[in-house]
């Protein structure tokens, strides 16, 4: 829509593609029609031009329909204010009228006096000087004038405002996305810091111990050295992740979430409270025989489950909720539930997916996993897939 570009004095006067030609394509419509009936209107008095003279004003009026539609394409796209203003000496044939409005009331939008007192001389001094050369109702006509320029006025103004509020609320919400981004990167750091604990007080304990024994058998001693190396490595690879995320300033949570094996009790709790939840999850994921979820793709699996759930009786009470739990290659996680009708308008808008939702997000691209959420054939569907 027009003055709800997506922020910043670069962006386009009308951001969508398909806007902006149905808006070009209707002032050309419009100014070809004002032409027609401005020269069908000439012609029709008792003394009406010669022939050669209506030529020339017809070839004129084509001209600069051309040349209007070419300026206004380029104008809302980049804001040129060189555009803007020849569209708007371009005012006086009726062909360029439309896209003349159009460039004065988005340059008087961008609420800078000069820029739009700019915009306004550049009409209304061609303007009026046709009026006054070629019009016989000179007064009426003066007025008329009159009255459009008040008009492009209050419309500016308007659409000056509509954009400086839809840009204030992007950056807004740009700001909250930020913080929640933080806040996850620092309760991952918490989470993990506490697994990393475990591990090298682990490889501690077995460190000390093969220090301090000289009668363990050989098998043991291999079988703990080994054991310390793999810890080491883990652990090694738990520290990277949490210099890859912001460090809380509190002390992290002593209690680990939950993790991928307490699925079906999760699944129970919201079967518990009314919610229709229909779950498949894979014993491979959830009972991990084969020992390859690691413990922080575990917590991770877990608190995607729990926030797509809440979020599904967040923004869909009473709707059913088909949730999928796989492992293949990597483990796959889709939740798909019928979007409430209440709810349809703020599915579709943007960042409509929640707060809870982009925090995941930042949990599942940290991780190295991928997230889609949006709206498939009326049901909102969020797919995640993790690394083992």
């Amino acid at each position: 829509m027009i003055g709800q570009a997506r922020g910043g004095y670069d962006a386009p006067f009308v951001a969508r593609r398909r806007s902006r030609v149905l808006l070009v394509a209707a002032c050309s419509v419009l100014g070809l029609l004002g032409a027609a009936i401005t020269i069908g209107g000439v012609l029709e008095r008792p003394d009406p031009p010669s022939d050669d003279l209506v030529a020339l004003w017809l070839l004129a009026e084509l001209a600069a329909g051309f040349a209007a539609t070419c300026l206004l394409a380029g104008f809302l796209a980049d804001r040129s204010l060189a555009k803007g203003t020849v569209l708007a000496l371009l005012a006086p044939l009726s062909a360029a009228m439309p896209a003349a409005f159009v460039a004065v009331v988005l340059l008087v939008s961008l609420r800078s006096w000069r820029v739009g007192a700019a915009a306004v001389t550049a009409f209304v001094v061609p303007s009026a000087a046709a009026i006054v050369v070629l019009s016989r109702d000179r007064a009426e006509m003066l007025g008329v004038l009159a009255g459009a320029v008040v008009v492009m006025i209050l419309v500016g103004l308007v659409v000056g405002a509509r954009r400086t509020l839809a840009e204030q609320a992007h950056r807004e919400r740009e700001l909250v996305v930020e913080q929640v981004r933080s806040q996850e990167r620092a309760r991952i750091a918490g989470e993990m810091h506490d697994t990393l604990s475990h591990h090298l007080s682990l490889i501690a304990l077995h460190a000390g111990a093969l220090g301090r024994r000289d009668d363990l058998p050989a098998d043991t001693v291999r079988s703990s050295s080994r054991l310390v190396a793999d810890l080491s490595r883990t652990a090694h690879a738990e520290l990277r992740e949490v210099l890859g995320v912001l460090h809380r300033d509190g002390p992290p949570s002593a209690v680990p979430p939950a993790g991928a094996a307490l699925l079906p009790q999760l699944v129970e709790q919201h079967l518990a409270a009314g919610a229709q939840v229909r779950a498949e999850l894979d014993p491979a994921v959830v009972a991990d025989p084969g020992g390859r979820l690691s413990e922080a793709t575990s917590r991770l699996v877990h608190r995607v489950v729990r926030e797509l759930l809440a979020n599904a009786a967040r923004h869909a009470p009473g709707m059913p909720v088909d949730l999928t739990v796989a492992g293949g290659e990597r483990v796959a996680i889709r939740c798909r539930n019928r979007v409430a009708a209440r709810a349809e308008r703020t599915v579709a808008g943007p960042g409509a997916a929640g707060l809870g939702l982009e925090g995941i997000a930042e949990r599942v691209r940290l991780a190295g996993g991928q997230q889609r959420a949006g709206v498939v054939d009326g049901e909102f569907v969020v797919e995640v897939s993790v690394p083992w």
